[in-house]
């Protein structure tokens, strides 16, 4: 049965159940954290973190993606720092150990090891790869399912628009004063359209905003206006991976959890490319970034009242809201809360 009233508020502010997210969603999906064409060589590497795991991503000499927590095995110091660079082989700067590009411990220098030490037993620990979309996904949980099951019929609707031809246009980051499920639910309805988002309103015919909520995941659509080239086409996995589509090209985004009150917003634009860097950045790119701000103000706002004790619950429209119901119940699932109202 879909339900008909929102999260409670706490849901929204609380450090425990923030924890709880970590471990039982986070930990278990696939998770978005970098594009294919940030390693275009053998060798090279990026580190980065995600929901407060430091991981290093690189291809080995065969060009194959591995990822590792970035944890040395001896003193668990960072065996990589840089932010990106290329190398034939990891070496920690604490001590010295070295790694090969599959993790493998190849030396501890003057270590002086006991006997009960086994060398093969220190390699990096291993994170799940893979990629789509030229897009690089992870998943902390190395006995999850693969991301062509994880995607499902997401993944067909997307290659409706991701086409062969695109290439990288640029990179949007906005950390934002919102827990990471006040701006997913935002994202899952076009309700707010007419009032906060005027120039996509004057695009589209919001009243005909329609959703389909499939497995774990919802498309959106909604019809352009006649003379307007935006096609209204939208897209959210569970937890955080989201497609838009505003004319040509296609934007990917995700919504990372960074604390219980803050979360960060990343957005990659893909062109075509026969469309020049300036014709798309003054179309398309102004359109994202002027929809997104839109969002950005109102969003924070939200959460400073869901955190005021004056607010516990909402409705939920039948109609318009049906992405947001569909979201809060896929999210107690994986919590396994189902019965909390």
């Amino acid at each position: 049965m879909a339900r008909t009233k929102t999260l409670s508020s706490d849901f929204y502010h609380s450090s425990s159940i923030f924890s709880q997210e970590i471990e039982n969603i986070f930990k278990n999906e696939w998770l978005w954290v970098a594009r294919s064409g940030d390693l275009s060589q053998a060798g090279s590497y990026i580190t980065t973190d995600i929901i407060g795991y430091p991981i290093i991503i690189l291809r080995d000499q065969s060009f194959n993606l591995k990822a590792f927590h970035n944890v040395c095995r001896h003193r668990a110091a960072k065996v990589l720092s840089a932010k990106s660079g290329a190398c034939k082989h990891m070496i920690c700067p604490y001590h010295g150990w070295k790694y090969d590009l599959n993790g493998k411990l190849m030396d501890a220098p003057k270590f002086f090891a006991h006997d009960d030490f086994n060398q093969e037993k220190h390699s990096l620990f291993d994170i799940s790869i893979e990629e789509r979309f030229g897009l690089i996904f992870i998943n902390l949980n190395t006995n999850s399912q693969d991301l062509c099951h994880w995607l499902g019929g997401f993944d067909a609707v997307i290659s409706q628009y991701f086409q062969s031809n695109l290439v990288h246009h640029s990179e949007l980051r906005f950390d934002v004063h919102a827990n990471w499920k006040t701006y997913v639910d935002n994202y899952q309805e076009g309700y707010h359209i007419p009032i906060v988002h005027p120039q996509l309103n004057r695009d589209v015919v919001w009243q005909e905003y329609a959703l389909e909520n499939k497995d774990e995941y919802s498309i959106h659509s909604v019809p352009e206006r006649r003379g307007s080239n935006q096609p209204g086409s939208f897209g959210w996995h569970f937890p955080n991976f989201i497609f838009n589509i505003y004319g040509r090209g296609i934007v990917f985004q995700r919504i990372e959890p960074l604390k219980p009150k803050w979360c960060r917003v990343v957005y990659n634009l893909f062109r075509p490319s026969d469309v020049s860097e300036n014709d798309f950045e003054n179309k398309e790119g102004k359109y994202q970034l002027e929809v997104s701000l839109e969002d950005q103000k109102l969003v924070p706002e939200i959460q400073q009242n869901l955190q005021t004790g004056i607010y516990n619950e909402g409705p939920l429209s039948k109609k318009y809201e049906t992405g947001v119901s569909f979201f809060h119940g896929l999210y107690l699932k994986k919590l396994n809360l189902e019965k909390t109202k």
